[in-house]
């Protein structure tokens, strides 16, 4: 998985031009960051189930959440933080950092930060993205790279004790369920990503609701449309 070299054109900015962005530097930065967060909607489908936002309170402090439905973390719920630096877009790569830590070969288990250089080289702008990181990220979790790591023991496993490396793995996703609801420092961010316990006096009948419909449908009963043709009856049976 390699993002150095994903697009050939190179990004040029005459003297005028620089001279202007670094006196509007935060101008340009903000709506950089709102550039690079509406990009992100263009890759709905590349990007299935991984969800991101900035902070309210800090546009280059981004929360993420990937629910990963496949691979070896099947089932598990990951947290990250994405750090974007104040140059961005002409500035070394954004930091990836999961909270909690993660056990694997491309994770530190020490600070959380996620190894990008081997994939992204040196950050180019205009031709590298948020969205780009979003999609390593997700690639990263769905298929092993053992190369670079940074967690050697998580590469070691992988590539001589799979049967170990797999326990591991197991553990991981078991504690990023039972860490899911875990306040953080950003817990009071109005963006901040948070889940509420199952409850079943809110969720159980929201439930049931949508089996209802599910069973109304499978066995026969006409589903609802928006609006039934010739009428202007909202959720009105078809026929």
């Amino acid at each position: 998985m390699d993002f150095r070299n994903i697009a050939s054109d190179s990004h040029f900015v005459d003297k005028d031009t620089e001279e202007v962005m670094v006196r509007y530097q935060p101008v340009f930065t903000e709506y950089t960051i709102l550039a690079e967060y509406n990009a992100i909607r263009d890759q709905v489908k590349t990007l299935q189930d991984v969800y991101v936002i900035p902070s309210a309170h800090d546009p280059l402090n981004w929360f993420g959440v990937f629910f990963v439905r496949h691979g070896p973390y099947e089932g598990a719920v990951f947290r990250f933080h994405i750090y974007i630096p104040k140059t961005f877009p002409k500035s070394d790569i954004p930091t990836i950092a999961f909270t909690p830590i993660i056990f694997h070969p491309k994770v530190d288990p020490i600070s959380g930060y996620m190894e990008t250089r081997s994939a992204f080289g040196k950050w180019q702008c205009g031709v590298h993205h948020i969205w780009h990181l979003l999609l390593y990220i997700k690639r990263s979790l769905l298929v092993i790279d053992e190369r670079n790591p940074v967690n050697q023991i998580a590469a070691d496993l992988y590539l001589h004790n799979p049967a170990e490396f797999k326990t591991k793995v197991a553990e991981c996703v078991e504690d990023s369920k039972l860490h899911l609801h875990d306040t953080s420092p950003y817990s009071n961010d109005p963006h901040y990503l948070r889940f509420s316990p199952y409850n079943p006096n809110i969720h159980g009948t929201f439930r049931k609701a949508i089996l209802a419909d599910n069973g109304n449908v499978s066995s026969g009963t006409k589903p609802l449309s928006w609006i039934k043709p010739g009428s202007l009856e909202p959720c009105s049976a078809q026929h």
